[in-house]
């Protein structure tokens, strides 16, 4: 098998989309002050989030039952090693950030504030340090999803050797 299946490459790009969306709103949590747009916000950042969280466990169950491609032909083993480690550590960030923000939102007041549609009640999160776990895990994403980027785009344009079909929703025969 040369590629991943279908189902597990479009799980792949709808986590990266519901990522990014995630990740805006949550800087935008982050950035404003008004009370009332933090309220807007949250719900859509929680439903995003447990999406990421879903599909991750989703994916995780259909890469037992669908199989992967081998690794790149040609390719050193310690970079197989490094690469099975950084995917690894993606799947382990993507269950662990959703359920951090999980803890937040249930540790801080956030959800008696959105309960009680009381903006007043909104808790300020920097005093929390479930608030610091948090952002230290988007940190440590964003720097594994750009090394994950980074390898796949030094392999498609340096090597030559065509590992981003793999993740692709188009088949291809060779």
């Amino acid at each position: 098998m040369k590629q991943y299946s279908t189902r597990l490459a479009a799980i792949h790009w709808l986590t990266l989309l519901l990522f990014i969306a995630a990740f805006y709103l949550g800087h935008e949590l982050d950035e404003t002050e008004a009370a009332a747009s933090k309220m807007a916000l949250y719900p859509y950042h929680f439903i995003i989030g447990d999406l990421v969280l879903i599909l991750t466990l989703i994916r995780t169950y259909f890469l037992r039952k669908d199989s992967k491609p081998a690794p790149i032909a040609g390719g050193s083993a310690i970079a197989n090693k490094v690469a099975v480690g950084i995917h690894h550590l993606l799947y382990v960030l993507l269950i662990a950030l959703p359920v951090s923000g999980m803890v937040m939102i249930n540790t801080t007041g956030v959800v008696t504030a959105l309960q009680a549609h009381d903006a007043s009640k909104l808790p300020d999160l920097e005093k929390f340090a479930i608030h610091e776990v948090h952002a230290a895990i988007v940190a440590i994403i964003m720097l594994t999803i750009a090394l994950h980027v980074v390898a796949a785009l030094y392999h498609q344009f340096v090597l030559k050797d065509n590992l981003i079909r793999r993740m692709a929703m188009k088949r291809y025969e060779d």
